[in-house]
């Protein structure tokens, strides 16, 4: 049991220790209240760093609204009476947005901007000299004359917007007080002036991708028409051996033709002289009776030929230009079309062989334009320096509705990088001798878009070329572009 010594010492230590207690308590109550304050400054920085990063998406073209909202905050969560944003131009300075500027502050500022990058200005300094400019009074440090007396601010802090260690603008925050700006604002201009730097190079690298788009659309649209300019020149020099060469296969039968009938008028004209002179014999009358036997069969024979060869060459002309969706027997077009080919081969010799009854409902001109472009390119590339040689044309059935094309000659063959771009527009290897390089695209367009087809192409240098084209009898109904 406690004596009452010791219960008097006990209250006494009591009342003594009652006030550090309470002081304890109140530091912590402080604290805490500090913490809180902090927080809160944390939470309002991030809410404002965040709304810029949203108008910076929102407006990728449009800086103002970013550059706007970047000085209300600053001026907002620096406390400070005025804040702006400035660009570097070349060698000057202009300001391209402010807050809480008066009237009078404004004229202050039209007349100091643009200011030449190498004043004495404090936003040229921090931005010439790539660095933080802290004044806790302007006063003292110099710097400002009109804009501060008319505002009356003491304290500023610039902060350059650096892209890739160069200058591009600043941002700057003053106060009336004259003492330095707490290291959380200056972080938080920092942070504001790092997202002013990615609005401006969003807005710069936008109207790039805008102007480039531009710019390869337009040379897309060039290109395209330069290509139809240069396809239907393909397809006008194509027809055009064409013509050349059903002209040299109808001279044959025609000359001949002539050569008869001009041989059977000498004869009429002996004929017509014995007779007047009363010197018919029998043998005579025979002998002219089957020699113009003789040569009306000839006459009727190469016009009939003369008569087939124009009739093909029409309806291969009129299949070039209307390319329309028919049908017809696939051997027979393939013999027409390198009928029209034969004499501008020279060395070239053209074999074909075809199964009979290929019934096609297709469209017989491209595919005579698929056969012509063939048989050319080999002219020009297979064999270019005109030594003989032999291109072979092969058509077959294959499978259930499809027919197979088998083109190929005996040719220089290709390199493995030819092969790989010889399907490409404008690729040639004799671009110096006017190809254009549309040939084998041509081919390639024709087959995969209005044949519905695909072809695959084999070869080696010094093996000669093999193409497979594998076609359906039944062409797609979609017409797509040749």
């Amino acid at each position: 049991m406690a004596t009452p010594r010791k219960r008097g010492a006990a209250r006494k230590a009591a009342r003594v220790s009652s006030p550090a207690k309470a002081d304890v308590g109140s530091a912590a109550q402080t604290e805490v209240e500090r913490l809180a304050l902090e927080l809160q400054q944390a939470r309002e920085r991030q809410a404002a760093t965040a709304e810029v990063l949203s108008l910076i998406a929102d407006a990728p073209t449009d800086l103002a609204p970013v550059f706007d909202r970047i000085v209300r905050n600053a001026a907002r969560l620096c406390q400070s009476v005025l804040s702006a944003v400035y660009r570097r131009d070349g060698e000057q300075v202009h300001l391209v947005a402010h807050d809480q500027f008066s009237p009078a502050s404004v004229a202050a500022v039209r007349k100091a901007y643009p200011a030449p990058l190498t004043s004495k200005n404090l936003i040229s300094v921090a931005i010439r000299e790539r660095r933080v400019v802290h004044e806790p009074d302007v006063l003292l440090s110099g710097g400002y004359s009109e804009l501060q007396k008319t505002s009356g601010y003491r304290s500023i802090l610039i902060v350059p917007m650096l892209r890739d260690e160069v200058a591009i603008g600043a941002i700057a925050v003053m106060r009336l007080e004259p003492q330095l700006f707490p290291k959380a604002q200056v972080e938080l201009l920092k942070t504001f002036a790092g997202q002013a730097v990615i609005a401006i190079e969003n807005t710069r690298l936008f109207t790039e991708v805008q102007e480039r788009t531009r710019q390869l659309s337009q040379s897309l649209e060039d290109l395209r028409a330069a290509q139809g300019s240069l396809v239907q020149t393909e397809k006008l020099a194509a027809l055009g051996r064409l013509v050349a060469g059903v002209a040299h296969e109808i001279n044959t039968p025609v000359g001949t033709s002539l050569t008869v009938a001009s041989a059977l008028i000498d004869k009429t004209k002996r004929f017509e002289a014995d007779v007047a002179k009363g010197n018919v014999r029998r043998s005579t009358l025979t002998e002219f009776i089957a020699a113009s036997r003789e040569a009306a069969s000839q006459i009727m024979f190469n016009l009939g030929n003369a008569v087939e060869l124009i009739q093909s060459f029409k309806q291969v002309a009129a299949d070039r230009n209307v390319s329309d969706r028919r049908r017809f027997d696939l051997g027979e077009v393939t013999e027409q079309v390198v009928s029209g080919l034969r004499f501008g081969l020279r060395n070239l010799t053209v074999t074909v062989e075809c199964e009979s009854n290929l019934a096609m409902n297709s469209y017989p001109g491209p595919y005579g334009q698929v056969l012509t472009n063939l048989v050319l390119n080999s002219v020009a590339h297979a064999f270019p320096d005109g030594g003989r040689g032999s291109v072979h044309i092969a058509a077959r059935a294959s499978g259930k509705g499809n027919v197979e094309l088998l083109f190929s000659d005996d040719g220089c063959g290709m390199s493995p990088e030819v092969k790989r771009h010889v399907f490409d527009p404008f690729f040639t290897t004799r671009r110096d001798q006017g190809n254009t390089g549309l040939g084998l695209h041509i081919v390639h367009n024709i087959v995969t878009s209005r044949l519905g087809g695909r072809i695959h192409l084999e070869t080696k240098p010094g093996a000669g070329t093999k193409i497979q084209i594998i076609m359906p009898r039944e062409a797609p109904l979609e017409s797509a572009a040749e």
